[in-house]
């Protein structure tokens, strides 16, 4: 069958379980999102004398909560990296969630501060394998027309993972939310346990029938016609397997390279320094301050929608904008914000719209340049042969220690 017929092939119909299959590796991510909001509806019921917590929970141990999850992160990432390779995208990928099944049992059987900063490490641990298998998974699973779209749902569904216990901590019980996240954790294990290894993975381990099977599933078609796809893979295996390793050291050397590592890092660091990570963490008791007329967790739940919409109309109009406008302007409003918050706090300001205002604002920002904008730019000025080096950065490692140094950051203020 020529090219043509191939593509009258792929219909709506061919794509539908890579969308369904996409989506559900992504529920780590949504997961992901739900632990790192966690604290903000929570944190005052940990606090409360009449809550579940006994004893209370202090303002120190709510930092160390808020903190533990990504610093753990960084033991995540090396154990992940290494398993994904030696036991597969599809374990891993399971391991992740039980993982935080673990973490939401501790939460729903002990609430004391000792056994809520261990189910907050063990999450992290979940964590720093979100951004090291999923966006691996995703894109051997999805064929070229569809890639991007669904490579972008990691980030998506951890935004929505983040709403989502936003409205769930408004309207449910302590144990009533803990009950929910458990449920979504443990039927992400048995269902992923039905779907299919990635065929670049089945190829690594020689199973090249097994593949074909695989990619014929995905793409609903006869496996008479994917051979072309699977001598693709086999080519793409081969040149890895014999390409030479980019090294930490040799991207030191090289000019051009060390630059757009500069550039990189010094945009992640922007991305950090910017505060966004403790607003999240710190969302509800942050509007409870400044003395809003709506619930805090109202406004929560609008603020982490106000950043899924930014970071949406990013990605529907970078291209037209370009990287350094969006990025620019989002840097200028957070900057502007954030001073504006701090001035209304030192002078004892008593309305409270300018606060509220500067905050939602803040987060629109931060979501339309400085959260999505830095990792476009990192993807796009390495050079070719730089390119795993590159994705290293960008999926692995960087992800996760950029947020731990946002969890010392809580630490520090807290202090």
């Amino acid at each position: 069958m020529d090219e043509k017929q191939r593509n009258q092939v792929s219909t709506v119909g061919s794509v539908r379980k890579q969308i369904l299959t996409a989506l559900l590796a992504t529920i780590p991510t949504l997961t992901y999102g739900i632990q790192l909001g966690w604290l903000s509806p929570m944190r005052q019921l940990l606090k409360s004398p009449t809550g579940p917590a006994s004893p209370p929970i202090t303002d120190g141990t709510i930092s160390w909560m808020a903190a533990a999850l990504p610093l753990a992160a960084i033991l995540g990432v090396p154990f992940f990296s290494y398993s994904s390779d030696k036991f597969g995208r599809k374990i891993c990928i399971i391991a992740i969630s039980l993982l935080h099944s673990i973490s939401w049992t501790i939460k729903l059987t002990s609430v004391t501060p000792t056994s809520l900063i261990i189910a907050r490490a063990i999450g992290g641990l979940g964590t720093g394998g979100c951004f090291v298998v999923i966006p691996v998974y995703i894109k051997e699973i999805s064929q070229d027309s569809i890639r991007g779209a669904l490579a972008s749902l990691t980030m998506t569904m951890c935004k929505v993972g983040v709403i989502f216990v936003y409205a769930v901590g408004m309207w449910s019980s302590y144990k009533g939310n803990q009950a929910v996240f458990l449920t979504i954790a443990v039927l992400h294990v048995i269902v992923f346990c039905f779907l299919p290894e990635s065929p670049n993975y089945s190829l690594r381990l020689g199973k090249e029938k097994k593949a074909s099977r695989t990619i014929a599933w995905l793409r609903s078609v006869p496996e008479t016609l994917v051979t072309s796809e699977l001598n693709k893979l086999k080519e793409e295996q081969q040149q890895y397997e014999t390409a030479s390793k980019v090294s930490l050291l040799s991207a030191m050397r090289d000019r051009t390279v060390f630059s757009a590592l500069r550039m990189t890092l010094t945009l992640m660091a922007m991305q950090t320094l910017s505060g966004s990570f403790a607003l999240m963490n710190f969302a509800a008791d942050v509007f409870e301050r400044v003395d809003a007329q709506w619930s805090p967790n109202t406004l929560a739940l609008f603020m982490g929608s106000l950043q899924l919409a930014g970071s949406f109309f990013t990605t529907m109009s970078i291209e037209r904008f370009g990287r350094k406008i969006p990025l620019a302007c989002s840097s200028l409003a957070v900057s502007i914000c954030m001073i504006s918050l701090a001035t209304c706090f030192l002078v004892g300001m008593t309305s409270s719209w300018p606060r509220v205002a500067a905050v939602c604002i803040a987060i629109l920002a931060y979501g339309v340049g400085l959260a999505p904008v830095p990792m476009v730019i990192m993807a796009e000025v390495f050079p070719f042969e730089f390119e795993e080096f590159a994705e290293f950065c960008r999926l692995k490692q960087y992800n996760q220690i950029r947020n731990s140094y946002g969890g010392v950051w809580i630490l520090f203020c807290q202090i």
